[in-house]
């Protein structure tokens, strides 16, 4: 059974850098299994380049997806800091009803004093404001942000090369458990032949018990050594799939390839590269402008602030009960009726009567029209709205003492900034160090795989001329063990010399911050032991 577990891959733009089809590919091979028979899935093997491991590692490994996350908060915050130079819009809009009833006055209720019942009241207002701030901390702070979001898009890149190297470094020595185990499993046969050859011996009489034991040992060692070097082989692998970030219960085979080759650069010329175009010293670098961006924010506290505001309102209120209305104009009515009357009579009292009276107060009466009229007056909830006056202010502050906070916090800025600047000359001179150090650990590191390319083909001529020897009767059976033992060590040793060069290399690339592999190819044959 196969079966297969990964995160989302869902990229964002500008920072996935992977090629998503290389690692779709290998993985939809191996989650092929899910839909196989058991017989099939069981024979189903996937393979993997190192391109498709650093694809598919970041695709899903968490750390460094977690560190991709950031991408979004920082480009939202560069956002908010440009939109300080936007005025804020806010638009407030309410609607309440209150119901129909005898409003209380502490203990005593409005009908105590005379008054009426009060009728439900529906009424809604609306308010609409601007405000706008802008201070010369508006402009550095845009400048701030814009620095940090440069430095996380660095610090993204430092993480994605890092992941590569420590992806690298991890498939290569998944290969060296591989590679291992084909040495282990050719001396494991060199050994089993060497004791069938001893009992063959001994059944003829040309030899002894002791030399069949003797034979049998060395057999039992080398079958340990398999086991173990299986053992050691699969749990790279297992440490290989965490790094990518993927669980896979299928058997992987890696078939990237690496040439052994005389590193032709010039130290002068990997440094340049390291300190050019470094993921980590550029990540330093944008550090160090975003701090130097974070002071100069720091300082625009000095500046004077200007705000503006605007406010535009408005309010209805209507009464829910039309008979509440009528009984008002037919009180109000009444009572200019009867004020009417009361002019004319006092007018008819006097010598000399006032112009325009007396007045016929009829038409003062309540109509059907009047009430009507007033009904239709109060119909304007929830959007007639009677405009409230607008309102504008303009302002401006300039701030004199806080009690020294602005300069307390200014110079720790700038002591960060400086701190930035150090730490960024520090990875300058620690790329220096780091090309330096790792060119000369590669140059050493071919010298010695010619060597043990040497002795391990010397080791192996002793093997065979020890073998013929045996089988022959003219040599011992510890001259066999002896041979055989010193093939296995040169062999081992042949194996470390190889992949300590590839890591040397591996190295230099971390430290360069450029690929300098001239081969990393994938093999067409089957991972068999492959004489070096």
């Amino acid at each position: 059974m196969i079966s297969i577990t990964t995160l989302d891959t869902r990229e964002r733009g500008g920072y996935s850098r992977t090629k998503g089809s290389a690692a779709a590919r290998w993985l939809s091979v191996v989650a092929a299994g899910l839909l196989l028979s058991p017989v099939a899935a069981a024979a189903q093997r996937a393979t993997l380049t190192l391109e498709e491991a650093i694809n598919i590692a970041r695709q899903n490994n968490p750390t460094y997806r977690q560190t991709t996350n950031d991408a979004t908060d920082a480009d939202w915050g560069t956002r908010e800091a440009y939109a300080g130079f936007l005025p804020s819009l806010a638009l407030n809009n309410g609607y309440s009803y209150q119901a129909s009833g005898t409003p209380r006055l502490g203990n005593l209720s409005a009908a105590d004093f005379g008054l009426s019942q009060r009728p439900a009241v529906y009424s809604s207002d609306y308010r609409i404001s601007l405000f706008m701030q802008v201070s010369g901390g508006t402009f550095f702070r845009a400048r701030q942000a814009r620095a940090f979001q440069k430095a996380t898009e660095a610090r993204i890149d430092a993480a994605g090369f890092d992941l590569a190297t420590q992806v690298t470094r991890q498939y290569l020595a998944a290969l060296r458990a591989r590679d291992n185990v084909n040495l282990t499993q050719s001396a494991f046969e060199r050994a089993d032949e060497a004791f069938k050859l001893a009992e063959a011996r001994a059944a003829a009489g040309d030899a002894t018990r002791v030399d069949v034991g003797t034979a049998q040992v060395e057999r039992g060692r080398q079958e340990v050594a398999v086991i173990q070097a299986r053992n050691t082989y699969e749990t790279e692998v297992l440490r290989l799939m965490q790094q990518l970030g993927v669980e896979v219960e299928a058997d992987v085979d890696l078939t990237s390839t690496f040439d052994v080759f005389e590193p032709a650069w010039s130290l002068e010329e990997l440094t340049d590269r390291a300190i050019t175009s470094h993921p980590q010293l550029q990540s330093a670098r944008r550090a160090e402008a975003a701090a130097s961006a974070a002071a100069k924010a720091q300082w625009s506290n000095y500046l004077p602030t200007i705000t503006l505001a605007g406010q535009w309102a408005g309010y209805v209120s209507q009464i829910g009960s039309n008979g509440y209305i009528i009984d008002q104009i037919k009180s109000s009515s009444a009572g200019k009726v009867e004020n009417c009357q009361s002019n004319n009579e006092l007018n008819a009292r006097l010598t000399s009567p006032l112009p325009g009276y007396p007045k016929d107060c009829a038409a003062l009466a309540y109509t059907d029209a009047l009430g009507q009229q007033a009904v239709a007056a109060n119909r304007q909830f929830p959007f007639n709205y009677t405009g409230s006056p607008a309102y504008f202010s303009a302002s401006i502050s300039l701030p004199i003492f806080d009690g020294f906070t602005r300069e307390h916090q200014l110079q720790t800025a700038r002591a960060q900034a400086e701190d930035a600047k150090y730490t960024r000359r520090a990875e300058e001179l620690n790329r220096r160090t780091e090309v330096l150090t790792n060119l000369l650990a590669l140059r050493t590191a071919y010298r010695t795989v010619q060597l043990e390319k040497t002795n391990a083909e010397t080791a192996g001529e002793q093997l065979e001329l020890a073998q013929e020897m045996y089988r022959l009767g003219a040599g011992s059976i510890l001259e066999l063990t002896q041979a055989q033992e010193s093939k296995v060590r040169a062999d081992q040793a042949q194996l470390a010399a190889i992949y300590t060069f590839h890591e040397s290399l591996a190295a230099l690339e971390a430290a360069t911050g450029q690929p300098l592999r001239t081969t990393a190819r994938p093999s067409d044959e089957d991972p068999a032991p492959r004489e070096r």
